[in-house]
């Protein structure tokens, strides 16, 4: 039976979804390169929070689905990793982030 794992990363000061965009985009085609085994599959989305009616910022939806709980765990660890370097090696302009606890459903 697959089991799910989710985090959450928001970036504080992101307001403009062609930030996180480029940021999913760079971040799934780094992902491929990871090597995960076929029966692991990991999807990424935009998530968009609000606060009083107003946008508050951004973030990634990591999402890793499989048999195996510390798979799961190891799979999450390095794509958050991977998000996280992005943003520190190229400068990536998404502000200050919060990175969710790891959750397996």
């Amino acid at each position: 039976m697959n089991r799910i794992a989710c985090r959450e990363i928001y970036f504080v000061k992101a307001m403009h979804s062609r930030n996180i965009d480029f940021l999913i985009d760079k971040v799934k085609s780094v992902v491929k390169e990871m090597g995960i085994p076929p029966e692991y599959d990991i999807r990424i989305y935009k998530n968009i929070y609000a606060c009083m009616g107003g946008t508050a910022g951004l973030g990634v939806i990591i999402e890793v689905v499989g048999p195996e709980e510390e798979k799961l765990r190891e799979i999450d660890l390095r794509a958050v990793s991977k998000i996280l370097e992005f943003c520190e090696k190229e400068g990536y302009e998404v502000g200050h982030h919060t990175v969710e606890p790891h959750d397996v459903m």
